[in-house]
């Protein structure tokens, strides 16, 4: 059996130690990938440090950490239909059972058995998925059911497409609150990982105008600047404004079509309330702040009459995966706005102080095994 190289988090808040590990050989329906490049993003050196607290159960220790990968299929199991040797691929982390009621009705992002790969599960069916493939990215190669691979075209480099667990998730969530042709949206959270890609997928999708609401004046600006005509425009919650207030001039007073909520950890939900009330009637509010804290309440007139649907958003489907890829290779979603900031394996560590010090959702840390 050939050796390959591994990163492992040995005890919560201290290093990890690079070292060997037995390369894996793919079930019937698993795939083999040789891992390019491995996205590493602020909540991953969250989750290293604390453990993850009492709502997220994280791999056995030792283990091999890390999320989104993207590479080059090297094998395939005997089972497996549509993906060959060579493909490039961005491997989907999020593992699902497939015949839970969740998932037999088409909704796999609600598994009760789910997990993400090399991270956490939060349910005992996810911390066995854990078990089952426990080989995260921080590896020269991972295992992945055949079902969980986007091929990638040639036009998406792969530090870029392992990006696309976090940008996926904006995709979906916007998609879900119905960004579109003609259409307003505010961004909570704007300055994050996840914030600089939803405003990069609502210009792709055509919404006329992005309200981004963040602290980073810095960053704000440079946010405000993905639009050359002025679709962008910020706020900082630094500064003596009601938002609210700008928010309803932004849009002659009749408020945002949409409101996406993809506050950092540690995110106040009253904040969150507050936009939600600044929603046209009939808007959708899309929550993707899993670190947010608090409440978030109505009166019962008060959500009759205003009729705005709150949905929560986790991750994103095949479908959607699909169409975001054919969509930035057609150069319809431009993430351009991405800097890599790239290590290899042996500098891993380096690599997770980098982004534990939150460089923002314009700066791609990537840990690249193979070198």
């Amino acid at each position: 059996m050939s050796e390959i190289n591994v990163a492992r988090l040995f005890e919560f808040g201290k290093p990890l130690k690079t070292g060997k590990a037995e390369k894996p050989v793919p079930a019937s329906k698993d795939v083999l990938i040789k891992v390019e490049a491995c996205c590493l993003v602020p909540n991953a050196h969250n989750l290293m440090t604390t453990g993850g607290g009492d709502n997220f159960q994280l791999p056995e220790l030792p283990c091999v950490f890390g999320l989104d990968a993207a590479g080059v299929v090297e094998s395939v199991g005997d089972h497996v239909f549509g993906i060959k040797p060579g493909d490039r691929v961005y491997v989907d982390p999020f593992l699902t059972c497939g015949t839970c009621h969740q998932c037999r009705r088409g909704r796999k992002d609600l598994c009760i058995n789910c997990c993400l790969r090399g991270y956490f599960a939060q349910t005992p069916g996810g911390e066995q998925m854990l078990r089952h493939y426990p080989l995260g990215a921080l590896s020269q190669y991972v295992v992945s059911p055949d079902a969980n691979l986007a091929v990638l075209p040639p036009s998406i480099d792969f530090p870029t497409a392992s990006r696309f667990g976090y940008i996926g998730t904006s995709f979906s969530g916007l998609k879900k609150g119905g960004a579109g042709p003609g259409k307003t949206v505010v961004i909570n959270g704007v300055t994050g990982t996840l914030g600089y890609a939803a405003v990069a997928i609502a210009l792709g999708l055509g919404c006329i105008k992005i309200l981004g609401v963040g602290r980073n004046k810095e960053r704000l600006a440079e946010v405000a600047k993905m639009s050359s005509n002025g679709r962008v425009a910020t706020i900082s919650t630094e500064d003596d404004k009601d938002v609210v207030q700008w928010i309803q001039e932004q849009t002659n007073g009749v408020g945002p079509d949409l409101f996406y909520d993809c506050l950092g950890n540690g995110g106040d939900a009253n904040s969150t309330r507050k936009l939600i009330g600044a929603l046209k009637s009939g808007g959708r509010a899309v929550l993707a702040a899993g670190g947010a804290d608090g409440e978030i309440s109505q009166k019962y007139s008060e959500a009759m009459s205003h009729d705005v649907a709150i949905l929560g958003t986790n991750w994103f489907n095949s479908v959607e995966v699909d169409e975001l890829i054919a969509l930035v290779d057609a150069g319809v979603i431009d993430l351009s706005f991405l800097r890599h900031e790239l290590f290899p394996l042996e500098k891993v560590n380096e690599a997770f102080e980098f982004v534990g010090d939150r460089p923002g959702g314009a700066i791609n840390v990537v840990v690249e095994p193979q070198k």
